[in-house]
């Protein structure tokens, strides 16, 4: 087998094929300009893309490749990039596609970049329609025997989008992204880039369908409208927060060229929220016709290959012809000021602009993180350059304006803010270093801890005072001073899932406190939603979270410890910076572990809490985005049979009944429409024994019992 990175005599044969150019080598695989031989002088161009020797060896991703291979193959559309064959050499596997003699929308981007000229607004959206028809075919195909694929790309990017230079657009890369998302051995920082491409609930890691597509084309329409990036942050995990949670400042501030007809478009195109987007990438492709035959333009693969030509040719007419392109793609649509928007490819320098945001003119270097890029022209780039994660999105974050100004750094003497779970943190050093004790006696900041308390659904009183129950000491203008519990409760009266439920639908910030005997955790609530959880279990730290679930080598926890103080003392970034975790896996981990802690909490039977009021961690913490009702749903699946039968043992005569008007809808849970039909079957006739009689299996009294005891701990339900 070929040992990785060798150097290759070209033309090299691979198999029957004949290997004629190396185009890139990324962190998963390298691909070649090919092509093959056959009788009477037959000659076929194409790309040859194969795993790195490295992870040949790798079963479970080959096994994945072989089965994505396999399944894009049956893709046959003249608008998606098409698979010939499939096979292995030498233990090489490879996939041959087909060759675009012609460029990437990335190429594209910097070569508009380069000149300082707008994509005209017509040509973006006949691109965008045109990956949006791709998509209708791709996530309604079906397998050979009818059954749908139920396909989703996963990774549109600029640098997926193919374009001959006679203009035709095709989608590039199906199944591919999808080993990507799932390949846990890629180089550090090969997917620098991707991350401003994906959609929220591809962030969090939720079920994916085709509406997450039509986000990632929603920011690639926006970009090429604005020639900027539209998710851009200091740092990865940065950019993973700005998608998480659908913020469009760039878009606000850089869009206001684009027609006033077509904002409402991109923005329903990338909404946070899948319900509020286009439903279909035919919906989404018909609406950008419709507003096309408004705008009383035709647009044609022959215009945007004329365009292109322009854009890539470094001939002083070229400007000119740039020009005449302005004046032809000009839309005269009044908008609600009476102005009138251009599709300009004039040079875009309007006033007040940003240093920061002038685009560089080092364009063609290729970016550290993609070695062996081929340079980016009509004639040189290929489809095959961009189906790796390295061969794409890096050299855009770099080129086409630098895309943010850097978020500024903290002030000189002022330590940085450190993420929770993420840092050593201060505190007697552990064996894992990322969490501390939590004695009663620690400091937290107060941010109005009085007021009224919130209203739990059975507040007990005269508890005796304990750790959990004990006030705390917080630091205000005034210096250190006792802050009281806003409210206590004893955990065999209130279960800890009614807390978290009651602080959740009463959207409460501060700090909550479970104690049992000398265990106790923190949980430090923003808006109802869990933000971070501290506590004085080792189980807990996320280091040790990491190695115990197999995540991470005690080895590179230990080296990445080492290294915490070049990171500001941040676990997290030591983790990505090292090259041991990707962003992603470290964001989606972290939210993860907090999760399973608040869970952990459901089984408390014993004990007491403390609520106070606006307290804030004084660790700062990494805004999770969590989801406290979603929480509630998962927790109560982790419930054992013998647990609920011993909640519900004293109930056995009683009879749940819905609460009218819930305070919370049974679909917050996230546990499908369960939830929902059994709210709608207690109508206070059958006692819960009776109930129990009912079903003729373990598992169906199981999955009752579970959702009775989330519907009357969350209020939905109650005995009578």
């Amino acid at each position: 087998m070929p040992e990785e990175g060798k150097d290759i005599t070209f033309p090299s044969q691979f198999g029957r094929y004949t290997l004629v150019q190396r185009l890139a080598t990324g962190g998963m695989a390298e691909v070649f300009k090919a092509k093959i031989v056959s009788a009477h002088g037959f000659e076929k161009l194409l790309v040859i893309k194969r795993i790195l020797p490295n992870l040949a060896a790798d079963k479970t991703f080959v096994s994945m490749f072989i089965d994505e291979a396999k399944l894009t193959a049956q893709l046959v559309h003249p608008k998606i990039v098409q698979v010939s064959d499939f096979g292995e050499v030498n233990g090489q596997y490879f996939i041959a596609l087909e060759f675009i003699d012609g460029f990437d929308g990335l190429a594209l981007l910097r070569a508009a970049a380069q000149k300082q000229v707008r994509l005209p607004v017509p040509i973006c959206m006949f691109i965008a329609m045109e990956v949006l028809d791709a998509l209708d075919y791709a996530h309604n195909a079906k397998e050979v025997d009818g059954k749908p694929m139920h396909l989703v790309h996963r990774d549109i990017s600029p640098s997926n989008v193919f374009i001959s230079q006679r203009g035709d657009v095709k989608l590039g890369d199906f199944g591919i992204a999808h080993a990507q998302e799932r390949e846990s051995k890629t180089q550090s920082g090969t997917l620098k880039g991707k991350y401003g491409y994906m959609s929220p609930e591809q962030v969090t890691g939720a079920n994916l369908d085709g509406r997450s597509d039509l986000f990632a084309v929603g920011i690639v329409l926006a970009e090429m409208l604005m020639g900027k990036r539209l998710f851009t942050a200091q740092n990865d995990l940065d950019v993973l927060l700005m998608v998480r949670d659908g913020r469009l400042d760039r878009l606000e501030k850089y869009g206001q060229d684009i027609p006033k007809a077509l904002q409402p478009i991109v923005r329903r195109g990338l909404a946070k929220n899948p319900d509020e987007r286009f439903q279909t990438a035919a919906e989404f492709r018909d609406t950008l016709h419709d507003l096309e035959f408004q705008f009383g333009l035709r647009v044609g693969p022959a215009d945007v290959g004329l365009l292109a030509s322009d854009l890539f040719d470094k001939s002083p007419k070229a400007m000119e012809r740039l020009k005449e392109h302005s004046r032809k793609w000009e839309i005269k649509s009044d908008d609600a000021s009476g102005g009138r928007h251009r599709a300009s490819a004039l040079p875009h320098r309007g006033e007040g602009s940003e240093p920061e945001e002038t685009i560089p003119i080092d364009m063609d270097e290729p970016d550290a993180d993609s070695p062996g890029r081929a340079e980016a022209s009509p004639a040189a780039t290929v489809v095959g350059a961009a189906l790796d994660d390295a061969l794409s999105g890096s050299i855009f974050l770099v080129g086409l304006d630098q895309y943010a100004t850097p978020a500024p750094g903290p002030a000189p003497g002022q330590t940085p803010a450190s993420v929770d779970g993420l840092t050593g943190g201060p505190g007697t050093p552990s064996p894992f270093g990322d969490t501390t004790p939590i004695p009663d006696t620690s400091t937290y900041r107060a941010t109005g801890a009085s007021g009224v308390r919130p209203s739990l659904v059975r507040p007990t009183s005269g508890e005796r005072p304990s750790p959990a129950s004990s006030a705390v000491q917080a630091s205000g203008p005034g210096g250190e001073h006792s802050v009281p519990p806003d409210n206590t409760g004893d955990l065999s009266l209130i279960s800890t899932m009614r807390v978290i439920a009651d602080l959740a639908v009463t959207a409460e910030t501060g700090l909550v406190r479970f104690a049992h005997g000398n265990l106790a955790k923190n949980v430090y609530l923003v808006r109802g939603a869990p933000e971070s959880v501290n506590s004085n279990m080792s189980g807990d730290r996320f280091g040790e979270y990491l190695v115990t679930r197999g995540f991470l080598p005690l080895s590179d926890l230990e080296r990445a410890l080492a290294e915490m103080p070049r990171f500001s003392g941040k676990l997290g970034e030591a983790l990505v910076g090292l090259g041991l975790m990707r962003p992603l896996d470290v964001f989606r981990l972290l939210s993860q572990q907090v999760r399973e802690r608040v869970m952990e909490l459901f089984t408390w039977t014993e004990g007491e809490f403390s609520f106070f009021r606006g307290l804030q961690n004084p660790v700062a913490a990494f805004p999770l985005g969590l989801n406290s009702f979603e929480i509630l749903g998962a927790g109560v699946l982790t419930l054992s049979y013998d647990f609920l039968a011993g909640r519900f043992a004293p109930l056995t005569g009683f009879r749940p009944c819905a609460m009218p008007n819930p305070r919370v809808n049974p679909e917050a849970f996230r546990l499908g429409p369960t939830p929902r039909e059994v709210w709608g079957l207690l109508d206070g006739s059958r006692t819960l024994a009776e109930w129990a009689d009912r079903f003729s299996s373990s598992e169906e009294l199981l999955t009752f019992y579970r959702t009775l005891y989330l519907l009357v701990e969350t209020s939905l339900a109650q005995f009578e």
